[in-house]
């Protein structure tokens, strides 16, 4: 079973501020999202998992998430249905519920299922990977400052679950990397040159994962400052083969993928402003 795990709904800035959002894959904009279960649902979760793939009707995610909890309350020794539980907190919190007490409550039961989880499977990498993201939701929400003393904790977790499974959610441990790297200033540890590689490596592993590029296109835009660069990038991650219907966050960021295509196009044609550089204003000393 794998899982696809990408960014929530609400708007957020690329200021320190909002940081953990980005520290979990969460570049966070309208239309993208979350995870995806494969068919070969134990008997004991099908419901639940059946619900959770038609999450795009929140009533449907809501009776995943109840059922995840009823079913890893019965035996807390089930570490699958302990990180099924965190993917569907991680999803409640991003996407469904607005208020920020009950967005907290979700993070920290996920947070807590997922770390239980890894107690009872430490070779998990599902299990680590839910761990750091709600981890990093969790400390977005109660206050960076807080989120940024969990850092070391949260690479730490999406490191194993790159080792253990490089290729699990289609290289999101790879892709939530590069976003510390980039996102973090260099005196708290970031990185662009790691960003860079682990932006690469999430598009080796999974070259048909429109998210690999959307990111990376990104990050050649607005923080290296190279919309040529980002320009090719992004139209690679247009010809990829078009995702199917259940993979909601996938198809949200082909959307994204010819927005930000559309608009590199035209800042590549935009002429280049004349530098003022050593030109001194009439009658101003020197």
């Amino acid at each position: 079973m794998t899982t696809r795990i990408e960014r929530g709904h609400r708007p957020t800035s690329t200021v320190l501020g909002a940081v953990a959002l980005w520290l979990a894959l969460l570049a966070v904009v309208p239309g993208s999202g979350l995870a995806q279960i494969d068919v070969d649902s134990p008997e004991r979760f099908k419901e639940a998992d059946d619900a959770f793939r038609a999450r795009a009707d929140h009533e449907r995610a809501r009776l995943a998430a109840r059922r995840y909890g009823e079913i890893y309350a019965a035996d807390p020794e089930d570490w699958e249905a302990a990180w099924r539980l965190s993917m569907a907190c991680y999803f409640m919190g991003v996407r469904v519920v607005e208020g920020k007490e009950e967005q907290e409550a979700f993070y920290a039961k996920g947070r807590d299922a997922a770390r239980r989880a890894i107690e009872l499977a430490p070779d998990c990498a599902t299990c680590h990977l839910f761990a750091g993201i709600n981890m990093a939701l969790y400390g977005d929400s109660v206050g960076v400052i807080k989120m940024l003393f969990s850092v070391r904790q949260i690479r730490s977790h999406l490191k194993q679950s790159l080792a253990l499974d490089p290729r699990l959610a289609n290289g999101a441990a790879a892709r939530t990397l590069a976003l510390i790297d980039q996102k973090l200033p260099r005196v708290l540890g970031g990185s662009h040159k790691r960003a860079k590689a682990y932006f690469e490596q999430a598009i080796e592993l999974d070259p048909d994962e429109p998210l690999n590029y959307l990111y990376y296109a990104e990050f050649l835009n607005k923080t290296k400052r190279d919309p040529k660069a980002a320009l090719v990038i992004a139209e690679r991650g247009r010809l990829v083969p078009q995702p199917p219907a259940a993979r909601l966050e996938s198809l949200s960021a082909v959307e994204d993928l010819t927005t930000l295509v559309a608009a590199l196009k035209q800042r590549v044609a935009q002429p280049p402003r004349k530098s003022t550089l050593g030109v001194r204003r009439k009658g101003r000393r020197r």
